[in-house]
């Protein structure tokens, strides 16, 4: 016997399309004329952000581990680019490939929906690009399929509150990533609305991603990127008339949402579609300033303005950092050990020891030889960080923000609470201070004339008539020697 569907309808006799298909709908149908022109000029920045953050994980170790696994499997290459070295392999392999370089040193665009919108969006839609030929897809086309996926991701995170979920112990990027995926490369394809919901029924099943992966293993960096591959999958299934999960949202036993919530009202499928078309939510993606965790960019802010205001690190005797449930599993933990960078970059105590120490908590700071320092370590065990009902009662606008206690050795006590870092979509950074962040990025790939040549295409992203000129900087020529980094002040 089928079991029942959880669906919204309008009156008996005049049933509402579910959630799913209009989700599909929407993807199918969008066009770029409806799309306000702040929200697409701020698309441009955020695939900006997206690929500088790609182009300097791609020499990373485990992305050159990573690189090496899909070499053996596919020696001869294949049709689609990897990023900024010059070689090639399958679509999936390189949507794989790209999305973790994008994922790869907690740079990349951070969301109140808990999602990585770039390192699930842009990999697919140049994959799908490449795949048809990327002499064959214009700008517009690509623009409006990564903005698709930028208004499906987040509201996924919405419908099944990712807050929570992170809470629970899943890597809720990994969960909600494959939807935005399917749905960006499906419009690159050219799938219509029927097609594109079949791409979400097959993308459903694919979710997956535990948040043990923080704690010092690589796995983390590529969890992101298993979505947008999936996603990929997805789509390229779905146009040769494969079939998915009908209404993979609303379905009641084994859909998306009961099963990964284990309930039947701790979901909110009305978020699915609430203001899909005039509330932006490319609009609400957060941009990182800091190479961690998104729990902890509030509290690096609080840090910095204490910093400007003659806070030192000798002059510290404690700090207590006062958060979200969801913020505290998912950014402290006792005993914090050495094991490698990904810990570092999601530990509370670590990045604020590195930040009064070295002063930043970029590419610079976080770095191998840093992982044991004592004076890292030590200064560490002096922060604690505990759970702030109150914030979690001012709702999901609040819930990434900090309240920062510090006690000096004096007596003295200074308090600095930052409840929108900036960067997040109450404080968003600019086009140029985001600018000045992928020039930064870019410089470890691409030569300075491709870092511009690259920029000056995504800003006229939609009046290219074909994406070849982008696809061509991306690839790039050869492996590059590592770059020195200059510091670049990303002003507040």
């Amino acid at each position: 016997m089928r079991h029942s569907k959880i669906q919204t309808t309008q009156r008996a006799k005049e049933p509402m399309p579910s959630h799913t298909r209009q989700l599909a709908e929407f993807a199918a149908g969008l066009q770029l004329s409806d799309v306000p022109p702040e929200v697409v000029a701020r698309a441009k920045s955020i695939v900006l952000d997206g690929l500088g953050c790609g182009l300097f994980g791609a020499h990373l170790k485990w992305t050159q581990m990573l690189g090496d696994v899909v070499q053996r499997l596919e020696p001869q290459g294949g049709s689609t680019s990897i990023w900024g070295g010059g070689k090639t392999a399958s679509a999936t392999s390189a949507a794989l490939m790209n999305g973790t370089m994008i994922q790869g040193f907690e740079l990349d665009d951070a969301n109140p929906a808990s999602i990585h919108s770039c390192a699930v969006v842009l990999p697919v839609v140049f994959a799908a690009a490449e795949l048809i030929g990327p002499d064959k897809v214009d700008g517009e086309t690509l623009l409006t399929a990564i903005i698709a996926g930028f208004e499906v991701g987040p509201r996924v995170g919405l419908c099944m509150n990712g807050n929570r979920m992170l809470a629970k112990g899943w890597h809720t990027p990994g969960l909600f990533g494959a939807f935005p995926a399917a749905v960006a490369a499906g419009r690159v394809l050219g799938l219509d609305s029927e097609q594109i919901f079949q791409a979400l029924g097959i993308a459903g099943p694919q979710a997956g991603g535990i948040l043990a992966t923080q704690f010092g293993s690589m796995v983390k960096r590529m969890l992101s990127a298993k979505a947008a591959q999936s996603g990929l999958y997805a789509a390229l299934l779905a146009a040769e008339g494969f079939t998915g999960i009908a209404d993979v949202f609303e379905e009641e036993y084994g859909g998306f949402c009961t099963t990964f919530t284990q309930s039947t009202d701790q979901f909110n499928l009305s978020e699915l579609t609430d203001g899909l078309g005039s509330r932006w939510e490319t609009m609400r993606i957060s941009i990182k300033r800091h190479a961690c965790v998104g729990t902890n960019l509030s509290t690096m802010d609080a840090i910095e303005d204490l910093m400007e205001e003659g806070l030192k690190a000798q002059d510290v005797e404690r700090i207590t950092v006062k958060m979200t449930d969801d913020a505290v599993k998912h950014s402290w933990w006792l005993p914090y050990e050495p094991v490698g960078l990904t810990a570092a970059q999601m530990h509370l105590g670590f990045c604020i020891a590195m930040k009064l120490i070295d002063g930043e908590v970029f590419v610079d700071q976080m770095v191998e030889e840093n992982m044991g320092r004592p004076d890292l370590l030590d200064f560490a065990r002096r922060v604690d960080c505990v759970r702030d009902e109150s914030r979690e009662q001012r709702g999901r606008s609040f819930a990434r923000g900090a309240d920062v206690e510090v006690v000096l050795k004096n007596g003295r006590v200074i308090h600095k609470v930052i409840d929108h870092f900036l960067g997040s979509w109450q404080k968003p950074m600019s086009d140029e201070q985001m600018a000045a962040k992928y020039r930064r990025l870019a410089t470890k790939s691409l030569s300075q004339r491709n870092v511009d040549e690259l920029e000056r295409l995504v800003r006229n992203l939609e009046a290219q008539p074909a994406v070849n000129g982008l696809v061509r900087i991306l690839h790039g020529d050869s492996p590059r020697p590592a770059i020195p980094h200059q510091p670049v002040a990303l002003a507040k």
